[in-house]
């Protein structure tokens, strides 16, 4: 018998149960029977915005001995991995959530130092509506 129609027979007992203690009873066998489920591996596909995310995601799946790999035809950005549900959750997700924001923290570090390298810029860029002033039209430097 598959896992789901052991849970359905279950949750008929509940509801169809007189006795407090055999309904008490039944909730928790219910309720170990989906740990059981959410505890098994499934698998993942992780889709991450930058070559960066993905070697990052992928180091902290190797750091946590976890295999992964892509499918032929997906994109180079997307990875697999089998890892259950709880560890996902509580483990592998966060902790990728941590590094990619120090990630992300000193990529703009980064970016921030080498554009005050090349060129001191003091603003952003100017957002117009119509046309351009002609004291913004400026040719670029031959």
């Amino acid at each position: 018998m598959d896992l789901s129609n052991k849970i359905r027979k279950i949750e008929a007992l509940i509801s169809g149960t007189k006795s407090e203690g055999e309904r008490q009873a039944a909730e928790f066998a219910k309720q170990r029977l989906e740990e059981k489920i959410s505890a098994q591996p499934s698998e993942y596909s992780i889709r991450v915005n930058s070559p960066w995310k993905k070697r990052l995601f992928v180091a902290v799946c190797c750091k946590h001995g976890l295999h992964t790999y892509r499918y032929k035809g997906q994109k180079y950005t997307t990875t697999m991995t089998w890892v259950s549900k709880p560890f996902m959750d509580q483990i592998l997700w966060p902790e990728f959530n941590k590094y990619a924001k120090i990630f992300d923290d000193l990529a703009e570090e980064i970016m921030n130092d080498l554009i005050s390298k090349i060129h001191q810029v003091d603003e952003e860029e100017v957002v117009i509506s119509g046309k351009l002033p002609p004291t913004m039209m400026s040719t670029a430097p031959s």
